[in-house]
């Protein structure tokens, strides 16, 4: 559960990645380039067997604006990288497959990108990437994400399967990697998001990596995204849905949010199955943390089996924790290994804590779930009243709410 600020980031960052694309531009008729691997096309489609490109990068260089990329089946290792200023010095990001430009990335049926030693196995990056798309890959084995949208806005993450990422150790080039004081690091998790908005991750497959899906504010707000249709299960070491502000500009020194500066907020998670996450390590099945996590609507998903509580809200400082909404959803047993420096101990739905009464409120609404076979259905130590709960539904549970 990482909530610090990594080394990566910050100031000079967003710059560093530059403007959008021109205003104004004309239109133009879009083109697809297909891309296959250099052995074995004459059992591949006709489109395939005829491919002008055999590296994903080539092609996605010669690619214009509103241009298809389609990757026929087969196993692809090419990198291509970009190097990010940030304070803790220069930031080289490599990736199987990075995009700059608003093109759409579409793989066939057994489109695989193996990142062995990569940082990302596909990168979304920077604002000329807005309104891209990547559809229907395996990404797997690299050192951080096996996907990365970052600055950028728009963007679609759909039907893919992110496996055996987050491969990094603390000595690994990707900043995510190494610790944060007390806090461990993470690589970044399977699939992340990080300062992006109006962007979806659908329908996507994210398992056995050490976390889920990572939403994070490293270089300014995240706002205004959907997490929909996801299974996210078997990521042991980690959370499966981390909603974090690792930007300590998303809050004043009062716990007021700083929109225009940072924070995780507006977001909708809905229609997930959050299963058997952070089982070996310390992951809840979605966290709420950090310097400004707030207005996100939990919605409709399926929490169950998970290290942590289903829903696991950690205030640790004068943060923006408010407004989160958490409804609708089924919760199965979880907190099955204890949440580690709290009272909470067994099985719990939702678990929502604040270290201090001298830290902000955490005003949080947990309505109309369906809570079964945990010893706790709502776990409060907030202490401040800051709890809301109605119409929740508990089976098989010994103490629905515990304040």
């Amino acid at each position: 559960m990482k909530v610090a600020l990594p080394a990566i980031l910050a100031v000079g960052l967003v710059a560093a990645i530059g403007s959008p694309a021109e205003a104004g531009a004309k239109p133009k008729a879009t083109t697809t380039l297909y891309v296959a691997p250099l052995r074995g096309r004459a059992k591949l489609p006709t489109v395939c067997a005829t491919a002008k490109f055999s590296n994903i990068n080539a092609a996605i260089k010669a690619a214009a604006v509103g241009d298809t990329v389609m990757v026929c089946p087969g196993t692809y290792r090419g990198s291509a990288s970009i190097t990010v200023k940030s304070k803790a010095g220069n930031i080289k990001i490599t990736s199987g497959a990075l995009i700059e430009t608003r093109i759409r990335l579409v793989g066939m049926p057994g489109a695989v990108i193996n990142a062995t030693g990569l940082v990302n196995a596909i990168t979304v990056f920077g604002p000329g990437a807005a309104g891209a798309s990547v559809r229907g890959f395996t990404a797997e084995d690299a050192i951080g994400e096996g996907i990365l949208a970052a600055g950028t806005d728009g963007v679609t993450i759909s039907n893919n399967t992110v496996v055996y990422n987050d491969n990094g150790t603390p000595k690994s080039p990707w900043p995510f990697c190494a610790a944060n004081g007390n806090v461990p690091g993470d690589c970044g998790e399977g699939l992340g998001v990080l300062t992006t908005s109006d962007s979806k991750i659908l329908d996507n497959t994210i398992e056995f990596n050490s976390g889920g899906i990572l939403m994070s504010d490293d270089l300014g707000p995240t706002s205004h995204d959907t997490i929909e249709g996801n299974l996210v299960e078997d990521n042991e070491s980690d959370c499966g849905i981390t909603i974090v502000g690792h930007n300590a500009g998303g809050a004043s020194a009062k716990g007021v949010p700083q929109p225009s500066m940072g924070g995780v907020y507006d977001n909708l998670v809905t229609g997930n199955a959050v299963l058997s996450n952070g089982t070996t390590g310390e992951g809840g099945g979605i966290l709420l943390a950090g310097a400004a996590s707030y207005n996100n609507t939990i919605t409709d998903n399926e929490i169950a089996g998970n290290g942590l509580a289903g829903v696991t809200v950690h205030e640790h400082g004068v943060d923006a924790l408010s407004g989160d909404v958490i409804s609708g959803n089924w919760f199965g047993t979880n907190d099955i290994t204890g949440d580690p420096g709290t009272p909470d101990q067994v099985t719990t739905g939702v678990f929502v804590e604040r270290d201090s009464p001298k830290f902000p409120t955490v005003d949080i609404t947990v309505k109309n779930n369906t809570i079964a076979w945990d010893v706790i259905g709502i776990y409060d130590i907030t202490g401040a009243g800051g709890l809301t709960q109605s119409g929740n539904k508990f089976l098989h549970v010994k103490e629905g709410v515990k304040l």
